[in-house]
């Protein structure tokens, strides 16, 4: 049970959930301390929770060592949530921010950042939760001589100047890549004097337990300085959020929950989350797996509870459950007469986390709601407009609603799917219909790749509409190479600016059209077109030499006002110098015979 602070309100365990990019540690981190534990036959307190580690302060103790044995220590113990990777924390919000007290971002110190890193920096710091930085993997450095579980400081010091110097560089990196993110204080732990200030680094090594010992201290430490009033728990009732909603062929339809605040009770109503709306039910059964060093029996069964006190990971049998969605929020109601109150602030907890929509924008779905919160935020950040936002698999439904957004907004007809099934109606829908599907397990990419594929896009009918337009272009008849005066007139140009293309009309200085260019010859082959300073035969069709088409004009290819407009609009930074200058050149020309607002 928990013990007591000054005023009285019992003390839990603290929340810790691990986060950081594949392959870093976060599991292998976990594991160890968990191993070691069990591995002493002394952890009969230790259990293994539905998604999350509880271990009680005097086996952590017992774990880092005799140095730490006589720190007083009010906390009872750490809950780690270790469903593994960033997804998971996304599950853990609740109203006003996150389930989640700590948090423990692993990076490998030997590869540095990578997006994932970015991407659960980027959640920790919208849900404001404070976090500490295991620099992992120092076993791996050149040169490192390990020291079974030892604290950082004590393997550190027995380290040769070169590996020692070779962890500070990478160790400033990170300090580096934290201030280009926004984080100006970022130090090791042993260099910093206020800790609300600074993210602490504590190096590890989650194969030899180097630094572990130091990292737990750390936490604790932090915890208990710092978060006091947070991991105050009622008496009340109860508070969680639903992890996973699972299918069993024994159990049925259950629930995997971590309940934050107040105790719950067999029997007891409770309000959940669900789509489309909240749902009431009562308490069948509060599961939880046996002791941590039996976990692994294949034929492990779960043990029932009456009760259970905050902090704790449970799985919770109940009936009519089948809409309730993993994120959600879950609430006890001893009392029946509130039942319908809480199920509104429920609906109302609910209707914060619904996206707000607009006429045009993408089609997103994903797994859980709080993933779907979390990316929204990214996209709202990145000025992705979303139309419909939704938890659950991709349906032909969806690919529907893409195609109605096409006709309005078609670089956003699209289908963004984070860690979800496609239906095959889907896939046939979008086959038929040409609407894309992306889908990713991680949300910064799932943005990258939708965006990428936008903005191609939209370079893509940009150069096509470009290549629509008329290009300007003007030359002149070179005298001495008039080869048949009409029907059509057949004479040698030079080029001097912009470019000739066929079946476009000619204007000269004054603007009055003198004939249509019919064909381009150079070396007696037919060409599609001729740039500056190309000296070319073209066949003009309604134009009679020395009548209507004289040798001493300027000639022009006319290019009609609406394409002008567009020009020095949308593409006037496609155009170079010399275009600009011929396009107003050519406008000056047209303004003789038109208006003088020509091209405007």
């Amino acid at each position: 049970m928990s013990e007591q602070n000054p005023n009285n309100k019992k003390i839990r365990q603290p929340i810790v959930t691990i986060l950081g990019h594949i392959d870093h540690g976060k599991t292998s981190l976990l594991d160890y301390v968990r191993g070691t534990l069990v591995q002493k036959r002394e952890a009969a307190g230790i259990t293994q929770h539905i998604g999350a580690s509880f271990f009680p302060i005097k086996n952590i103790l017992e774990f880092c060592g005799p140095k730490y044995q006589k720190m007083k220590i009010n906390i009872p113990g750490l809950l780690v949530v270790d469903t593994p990777g960033h997804a998971a924390f996304m599950n853990l919000r609740r109203r006003g921010g996150a389930v989640a007290d700590i948090a423990i971002l692993v990076i490998d110190v030997t590869a540095g950042t990578m997006p994932i890193t970015w991407e659960s920096v980027r959640i920790l710091r919208e849900r404001k939760v404070p976090f500490i930085i295991a620099a992992n993997k120092i076993d791996l450095l050149h040169g490192w001589k390990s020291i079974e579980k030892a604290d950082f400081m004590e393997t550190y010091k027995q380290q040769p100047d070169f590996v020692q110097q070779d962890l500070d560089m990478r160790i400033y990196q990170l300090v580096g890549d934290f201030i280009e993110e926004g984080f100006p204080g970022c130090e090791r732990y042993d260099r910093i004097q206020d800790f609300t200030k600074n993210i602490a680094i504590v190096p590890t090594s989650a194969k030899t337990g180097e630094g572990i010992p130091t990292l737990l201290m750390v936490l604790i430490g932090l915890v208990q300085q710092y978060l006091q009033k947070r991991i105050q728990f009622s008496e009340g009732a109860a508070k969680g959020v639903v992890l996973e909603k699972k299918q069993d062929s024994h159990l049925g339809i259950s629930l995997d929950c971590l309940i934050y605040d107040g105790i719950l009770k067999r029997g007891e109503n409770i309000v959940i989350g669900g789509i489309p709306h909240a749902v009431k039910t009562k308490v069948r059964a509060i599961l939880i797996p046996n002791e941590l060093d039996e976990i692994r029996d294949p034929e492990n069964k779960f043990l029932q509870q009456q009760e259970v006190f905050a902090a704790a990971g449970i799985k919770i049998l109940a009936p009519n459950i089948e809409h309730v969605v993993a994120g959600a929020p879950l609430r006890g109601v001893p009392n029946e007469e509130n039942l319908e109150e809480v199920y509104q602030e429920i609906e109302e907890e609910l209707g914060e986390i619904q996206i707000e929509t607009e006429d045009e924008g993408v089609i997103l779905k994903a797994d859980t709601l709080g993933s779907l919160e979390a990316i929204v935020n990214l996209f709202r950040e990145n000025e992705v407009k979303i139309r419909t936002a939704r938890v659950g698999s991709i349906s032909k439904r969806d690919i529907m609603e893409a195609v109605a957004v096409r006709d309005e907004d078609p670089y956003n007809a699209v289908v963004l799917g984070f860690n979800v099934e496609i239906l095959k109606d889907a896939i046939d829908a979008s086959y038929d219909q040409d609407i894309r599907i992306f889908t990713n397990d991680v949300i910064y990419r799932l943005m990258e790749e939708f965006k990428e594929y936008r903005d191609k896009r939209k370079e893509e009918d940009v150069l096509k509409e470009f290549s629509d337009l008329i290009p300007p272009g003007k030359f002149e008849i070179i005298p001495d190479y008039i080869f048949r005066k009409s029907d059509p007139a057949v004479v040698g140009v030079k080029v001097l600016a912009g470019k000739l293309t066929p079946k476009t009309r000619i204007v000269n200085q004054e603007g009055v059209f003198v004939g249509r260019l019919h064909q381009i010859q150079e070396n007696n082959q037919t060409i599609k077109e001729a740039e500056k300073g190309k000296e070319v035969a073209l066949s003009i069709r309604n134009a009679t030499i020395g009548r209507n088409l004289k040798v001493e004009d300027t000639l022009y290819i006319y290019v009609p006002e609406s394409h002008v407009r567009t020009y020095n609009g949308r593409f006037r930074d496609e155009l170079s110098e010399d275009q600009i200058e011929l396009m107003r050149e050519y406008i000056r020309c047209m303004r003789k015979k038109n208006s003088p607002y020509w091209g405007l």
